[in-house]
């Protein structure tokens, strides 16, 4: 037996596993899907054709991962339930729900525990396959729930027989891949497209990296070939697998919006809310527990579930994309045989060497500089009207958890203050410029853990300067802006400080500086300030992308004070 408290050479020889082996493996598993995820996108048909099963897998599990590693601990019990809350939270899109319930199912297991078996392992697994199950109203045969419930079964079996990890997750590899293969045969929507289940298949890749690391060969960023769909014959696929005539055919389709939101109250009830979103939309997943539910839809109208929602507890983490969109994406792809879409994608999985700290106010914009800085990046409050001083930016640069630091200002008034810090610390810091919230976020978005702290100066500072942005705000009194009286109340809309659009009320506003600003831009993301009705979400997505033409539009909850929109064109 290895030494408890010290990280054995080899985790698949151990026969216990604390936190921090077991944190091993799921960054394992993570780069494994990191390095796949193009793949698994070019795959995804079920439950809506939109290729980001693999982005949302892997997004999903780089939160997990990253989060770990903040606070490491030799706890099993401890490092599992931080890692079922973190995918709780972070979980993108169906596949990173169901992908949630098995670090759920695990810390059920583990919960207490300083150490544990494989066999307990394998355990936490079978309650993850059970708890996923749980969350689908109505669960499918031929997905990743399939998957996820032979793969833990298979690896029960042999943990039975005293098996150490390595073997079990062998065990588990195995069967996933031949699951995979035959997912075709039990779901038609499969067979016609002409290929395997998506999230099956990144479930597999997950499973695999864990392998390749617990068997000593490797550190799980290695490409893992889907397996040829059982059932399916080979003729008229595209040069990307999918059937020719299925790409034609789903463009016909209506999918509405893609809705992801997360309930926070007391005395949930998380059955009786599964249920009722079932009446608001299709492919529901809803899961969490009495303080916390975690909701993925898709509806033709986002407003009556979120009213719904309203009415529960507080809503945060509000995201809705047009799946039509989406799919007509999916499809031009699909029709070019571009095979770049099929690249392994880079394989770099964040380490804390280098943290960002941000500027920002809203709880919807501090998450989404979280989320885009896969746990790397700690917001500061701030913003107009409450700059942050130069003792507050150093507070925060002090607090984050490395020694090299990337300062984001995000707004042109603090930037003086922010290039003050690197001479009143021991830190290594940089201040990337950014000027307003959406280049700090395109910045954050450019930012690599595995690049030099100069390289990720370069990378961030160019991707801020790309990004053109928007906003839309109300006139307190009555003043004269860019040569233009306007009354208090008054919208106004102003690119790049600029005004070009004013109107009686937000909405208009706001479509307005889309129709004429929109210029050669592909996405638009348009975040929605503190007093934004969620009911009235769909209603301005319709209408922002009418103006926006061939543009893709999304409408993120950002929280923000003063602004009722802050828009990034890129």
């Amino acid at each position: 037996m290895n030494r408890p408290g010290a990280e054995p050479e080899n985790p698949g020889n151990a026969d216990w596993i604390d936190g921090v082996v077991l944190c091993s493996l799921v960054a394992a598993g993570g780069r494994a899907v990191d390095t796949n995820r193009n793949q698994i996108n070019a795959l995804n048909v079920f439950p809506v054709p939109d290729g980001d099963t693999g982005t949302n897998m892997s997004l999903t599990l780089r939160a997990i991962v990253e989060e770990s590693a903040i606070q490491p601990t030799l706890h099993a019990g401890d490092a599992a339930q931080k890692m079922a809350r973190t995918a709780l939270l972070a979980a993108r899109g169906n596949s990173g729900l169901i992908s949630a319930q098995l670090f759920r199912g695990i810390a059920d297991v583990a919960a207490g525990r300083e150490r544990i078996t494989p066999g307990e392992f394998a355990a936490g697994m079978v309650e993850g396959a059970i708890a996923a199950y749980d969350s689908v109203p109505n669960p499918r045969e031929g997905t990743m729930l399939t998957v996820m419930r032979v793969a833990a079964d298979s690896a029960t079996e042999l943990a039975g027989t005293g098996a150490a990890i390595a073997d079990v997750l062998d065990a588990a590899v195995q069967t996933s891949v031949e699951a995979v293969a035959l997912t075709p045969t039990q779901l038609d929507v499969l067979k016609d497209a002409g290929v395997v289940d998506s999230g099956g298949y990144g479930l597999s890749v997950f499973l695999a990296g864990a392998l390749e690391l617990a068997q000593g060969r490797g550190d799980g960023a290695t490409l893992f070939p889907s397996p040829d769909p059982i059932g399916v014959e080979r003729d008229s696929r595209s040069d990307t697998g999918v059937r020719i005539d299925f790409v034609d055919a789903v463009q016909e389709e209506i999918f509405g919006y893609c809705t992801v939101f997360l309930i926070e109250g007391e005395d949930l009830d998380v059955v009786s809310i599964r249920d009722k979103a079932t009446t608001f939309g299709e492919s529901a997943v809803v899961a969490g527990d009495a303080t916390a539910v975690k909701i993925h839809l898709h509806p033709l109208n986002p407003g009556p579930v979120l009213s719904y929602a309203a009415g529960l507890g507080t809503l945060a983490g509000i995201t809705i994309l047009n799946m039509d969109e989406q799919t007509r994406e999916w499809a031009v792809d699909r029709q070019s045989g571009d095979k770049a879409t099929l690249a392994p994608a880079s394989a770099d999985v964040p380490r804390l060497d280098s943290a960002i700290v941000a500027v920002c106010a809203g709880a919807g914009l501090e998450a989404v500089f979280a989320q885009a800085g896969m746990g790397a990046c700690s917001p500061i409050t701030g913003g107009d009207t409450m700059n942050p001083s130069v003792q507050d930016l150093l507070g925060a640069v002090e607090a984050a958890p490395a020694s090299q630091i990337l300062l984001l200002p995000n707004n042109g008034n603090i930037v003086a203050a922010a290039l003050q810090v690197p001479d009143l610390t021991d830190k290594d810091v940089r201040v990337v410029q950014t000027r307003s919230v959406q280049s700090g976020i395109a910045a954050v978005f450019a930012f690599s853990a595995r690049a030099d702290l100069d390289t990720n100066l370069s990378a961030m500072t160019d991707a801020a300067i790309s990004v053109r942005s928007g906003s839309v705000t109300r006139a307190v009194r009555d003043a004269v802006v860019s040569g233009q009286k306007l009354e208090a109340g008054e919208a106004m809309a102003l690119m790049e400080g600029e005004l070009v659009a004013t109107t009686g009320d937000p909405v208009s506003a706001l479509v307005e500086m889309i129709r004429v600003s929109t210029d050669d831009a592909e996405l638009i993301t348009v975040y929605t300030g503190s007093g934004f009705a969620a009911v009235d979400a769909v209603e301005t997505l319709d209408a922002a992308q009418e103006a926006a033409g061939d543009a893709e539009v999304e409408l993120v909850s950002g929280g923000q004070p003063h602004y009722d929109f802050l828009v990034a064109f890129e």
